[in-house]
């Protein structure tokens, strides 16, 4: 027989030790949760009131067998608690119907229970978790921080059954005299330095002992017989055995079925403050634990337990922080989650008579203390991290769940979201580019004349360049930015959405606006639009008649736009009767154009032909007289990639000539192209035999290397925006 090491029954021990005191604290959360969930006139039901935390407390301690962590506890928790604390005192209030009270109780319980086990599945289902994450900080702030005002409601509604509502607080005007409640705020205070000092693992057990066997020995020894003693002031009614209602049995009418139907909203509150919960938890948990938690599994498991449990008569199981904090600490495991359920069990079949010691002072102090924490953590603290407007968001929500109920404040708190994003987003900087065409540059490769022609003429072609979702607030920036602009200065102007993300109906009108005024003005309009844009954007004029070209890239749209300029220089130049080969313009005469031909060759390509190859040693230069060619280069995996186009009256190749280094990229023909070739042996003959044309064509070669080198910064620089 294998006997256990000294180790491992150390480890046994500690977990031993680790599960007793989780599941005491387990015992004393479910007790003040039932307290929280069944006061006022359902009080008299505490009994099944603990059977449902029990149970739930039970499973919830068996979570960490199953789960991703073996020191997660789940079970009740404040959030969903509360909530249905509130759905409870709504319950009272509502016209009386054949269903008794702790049917019609329990039966909100099985389903808020069940929609909120049916909400975790289906959000794993269709990988949804990802839109738990898209929630605005502001709102889950709003909801916690109602939460905790929640509590703080219930907590005084367990103590003197004065809730923080309209009723209670008429109540507690007409009969002021409460010491009950005197004495619940003191707890609260010493509790909050007792936590302070010990921690909660230690402070919250101890107290809940000391306040019981104290308030036990006041009210039964010291003071007995007085009025303000009466035990059913102080405790709640005495009961022998825990109750238990399993779900098949409840009893209801068609007007509990309406008014169920009433709460779906409600319902679906606590499914919201669930999954908020198991998100802001596990998220708390990472930091403490120092690792990384997948919340699809965890949501999955708290639907599937959260389901059984709403079958066995408990309610919504949701990770605590602090219980999972505490069995991190005291070196729990999975034997210890067995040790919490049994403890719970324990209550649940045995011992359910000593919840008529636990004065309904201890238990409320409890509720209130941490109805308090979640108000400084979430409303208090965030005063010095949120702005003034966020911070306001805040307050709003939890007005709106205070006044109006769970739904109605996420719904303002959504709103309230999504219009300060709009706000916001429309101030953000939505000009990524303004500039003109005397600077930026497509990726066209020109002759030098060309290149020097446009950035003296560019000026007249202005550029905006957007980003982004394109709505209303943006469309009527980039409005103002274009009226801003004289209309006679910019004959030409260029508008890249190729980046924008999309665009609404309301944007679209006023860039069709834009479109009507530059087609009235005989102005010449380029669009470059994303694919997200082009669906949704249909101009009404075409570009025959005045309307804007349209393209999908931002480096073809400038490419049209120096073609533009380039054909008013040339249909100003025709009269001027200014010819000669395209690519020698550089040279002033025409005798000197027929000199420097008779030193090259022709080259003719046919469309796909290749001029030469990246890697290529050679050590020739073009002269392109006509035709159009792509520069290409090999980029991942082998797939081509084009650098440039190459135009009629540009000149490649020019570096090889001078270095005889490999080509660093190839030049294949897109359509017939005739090319003029220079050899290094004809250039080292034209310095022999014509020296002047030679330096000529050398000082040609310096300054369009200039300029290749500054208009690839300007493309480099375009990418980079």
């Amino acid at each position: 027989m294998i006997q256990p090491s000294q180790a491992q029954v150390r480890g046994l021990a500690q977990q031993l030790s680790s599960g007793l005191i989780l599941g005491l604290i387990q015992v004393i959360f479910a007790v003040s949760y039932a307290a929280l969930m069944f006061s006022g006139r359902l009080a008299s039901y505490m009994a099944y009131a603990m059977t449902v935390t029990l149970v739930t407390a039970a499973a919830g301690g068996l979570y960490g067998l199953f789960s991703q962590e073996p020191t997660f506890v789940s079970g009740p928790e404040s959030g969903t608690s509360s909530v249905l604390a509130g759905m409870m005192v709504a319950l009272a209030a509502i016209p009386a119907t054949a269903t008794q009270p702790l049917h019609a109780a329990l039966a909100v319980l099985l389903v808020a229970s069940l929609s909120t086990a049916l909400t975790y599945l289906l959000i794993v289902r269709f990988g949804a978790t990802r839109l738990v994450r898209f929630i605005p900080f502001q709102v889950m702030a709003g909801f916690l921080a109602a939460t905790g005002w929640l509590m703080c409601s219930g907590a005084l509604n367990i103590m003197a059954g004065t809730p923080l509502t309209v009723a209670g607080i008429a109540a507690l005007l007409e009969h002021p005299g409460r010491p009950e409640l005197v004495v619940g705020l003191l707890l609260v205070v010493v509790l909050g330095r007792l936590v302070r000092r010990l921690g909660a693992a230690t402070a919250i057990p101890l107290f809940v002992v000391a306040t019981t066997v104290l308030v036990n020995f006041a009210v039964r020894e010291l003071c007995r017989g007085l009025p303000v003693c009466s035990p059913g002031r102080w405790f709640f009614p005495p009961f022998v055995r825990l109750e238990w209602l399993p779900p098949w049995q409840l009893q209801l009418d068609a007007g509990m079925g309406m008014e169920l139907l009433r709460l779906l909203p409600s319902f679906f509150a606590v499914a919201f403050v669930g999954t908020l919960t198991v998100l802001l938890s596990l998220s708390s948990l990472e930091l403490t634990y120092g690792k990384d938690f997948q919340l699809e599994p965890a949501l999955r498991l708290h639907g599937r337990m959260t389901l059984l449990t709403a079958l066995l008569g408990g309610y919504v199981c949701v990770i605590s922080i602090g219980r999972s904090t505490m069995a991190h600490q005291t070196g729990g495991g999975r034997f210890s989650c067995v040790v919490i359920a049994l403890a719970c069990m324990a209550v649940l079949f045995g011992f359910g008579g000593v919840m008529a010691w636990i004065p309904k002072v201890a238990l409320g102090a409890l509720v209130l203390w941490l109805g308090l924490e979640l108000l400084r953590q979430w409303l208090w603290n965030l005063r010095r991290e949120l702005s003034r407007i966020d911070l306001a968001q805040v307050v709003c929500i939890l007005a709106c769940v205070i006044v109006f109920g769970y739904v109605v404040g996420f719904l303002a708190g959504l709103l309230a979201a999504c219009i300060f994003f709009v706000v916001n987003y429309s101030h953000m900087p939505y000009i990524r580019l303004d500039t003109t065409l005397a600077t930026a540059r497509s990726s066209v490769i020109r002759d030098l004349a060309d290149q020097q022609y446009l950035g003296q003429a560019g000026a007249a072609c202005r550029i905006g360049r957007f980003e982004g979702f394109i709505f209303f607030g943006v469309a009527n920036s980039i409005y103002e930015w274009y009226a801003a602009g004289p209309p006679a200065r910019f004959p030409v102007l260029v508008l890249d959405f190729s980046h924008a993300k999309g665009i609404d109906q309301s944007a679209v009108a006023v860039l069709q606006k834009i479109v009507r005024n530059e087609a009235a003005q005989r102005h010449h309009l380029i669009l470059a639009l994303s694919d997200a844009i082009h669906a949704q954007f249909h101009p009404a004029a075409s570009q025959a008649s005045g309307g804007p070209a349209i393209v999908r890239s931002f480096d073809t749209a400038l490419e049209l736009a120096e073609e533009l300029l380039l054909q008013q220089r040339e249909a100003a130049a025709a009269a001027g009767g200014a010819g000669g080969s395209g690519g020698l313009k550089f040279l002033e005469s025409e005798q000197d154009r027929r000199d420097f031909a008779g030193y090259l060759a022709q080259v003719r390509l046919a469309p796909g032909d290749t001029l030469f190859d990246e890697g290529q040693a050679c050590d020739e230069t073009y002269f392109v007289e006509s035709g159009r060619l792509d520069v290409v280069k090999k980029g991942v995996h082998n797939v081509p990639v084009r650098l440039a186009k190459v135009v009629a009256g540009s000149m490649i190749g020019e570096i090889a000539l001078y270095s005889g280094r490999p080509r660093g990229a190839s030049v294949i023909a897109v359509e017939p192209a005739l090319l003029r070739m220079l050899t290094r042996q004809a250039w080292n003959r034209m310095k022999q035999e014509r020296p002047d044309l030679a330096s000529r064509f050398d000082h040609h070669v310096i300054l369009s290397l200039a300029n290749t080198v500054g208009r690839g910064n300007a493309v480099l620089s375009l990418q980079e925006d």
